[in-house]
């Protein structure tokens, strides 16, 4: 699945994470998260998937996508409130949020 949304070419990407994503048969939206060595050694690249996974729990995906959110260097070195707003923004740029109403 990772690599089939990472060839679809799809994507957004910040200082913090990208996001990669290619609509799917699925009814559910199925989301992965990956870190490269790039981001540092393995506790760094756990903290970023950790903030990574705790952003997408939160976030009000579309359904019938697959998505992969790649950690960047400096998310194993931000704050949860900034990972998840930059994540937040790339997702809105490639219409993967659904609309919230108050």
């Amino acid at each position: 699945m990772i690599a089939a949304v990472l060839r679809a070419r799809h994507q957004r990407a910040g200082r913090l994470a990208a996001v990669h994503a290619r609509p799917s048969a699925d009814p559910v939206t199925r989301v992965a998260v990956v870190a490269s060595r790039r981001v540092g050694g393995a506790v760094q690249r756990n903290r970023a998937k950790r903030l990574l996974r705790e952003v997408s729990r939160g976030l009000p995906w579309v359904s019938n996508h697959d998505v992969v959110l790649v950690a960047r260097a400096g998310a194993a070195r931000s704050s949860l409130a900034e990972v998840h707003s930059e994540v937040a923004d790339l997702a809105a740029q490639l219409d993967l949020l659904q609309e919230v109403s108050v």
